[in-house]
């Protein structure tokens, strides 16, 4: 009988970027374009390079390497979420979402995320 392998820890570029999608309702494979997009699709990828750095601690390179991105654009995503993070109900949601980013990453719940996304949830 094979060993079962351990599994990989979800890689948080990806994560985030699938946390901002199902958010914005858009595509995820849209969010981790290389190309920037309109409006919308550029501020749900602010919202998951935010997370990936703010919620989940990733460094600012990691996560333009993740987005293939510049840092410097990374920075300017950061900036733009905090400053409508000065929104109560924006603020709160945006704490959700790295609330549900932690526990993801952490492990919790991967099995509902998994079902979720293979279900289009």
């Amino acid at each position: 009988m094979p060993a079962s392998v351990p599994a990989l820890p979800p890689d948080p570029c990806r994560l985030a970027a699938e946390i901002a999608a199902r958010h914005t309702e858009l595509p995820v494979e849209d969010v981790l374009l290389a190309g920037r997009g309109d409006r919308r699709l550029s501020s749900a990828r602010a919202l998951a390079m935010y997370l990936a750095h703010v919620g989940l601690g990733e460094p600012m390179r990691a996560v333009a390497r993740g987005f293939h991105r510049h840092p410097s654009t990374v920075a300017h995503a950061c900036w733009r979420i905090e400053e409508r993070r000065e929104v109560a109900g924006w603020d709160c949601r945006v704490a959700e979402l790295e609330d549900e980013a932690r526990r993801l990453m952490a492990g919790d719940a991967v099995g509902e995320a998994v079902g979720e996304a293979a279900h289009g949830a």
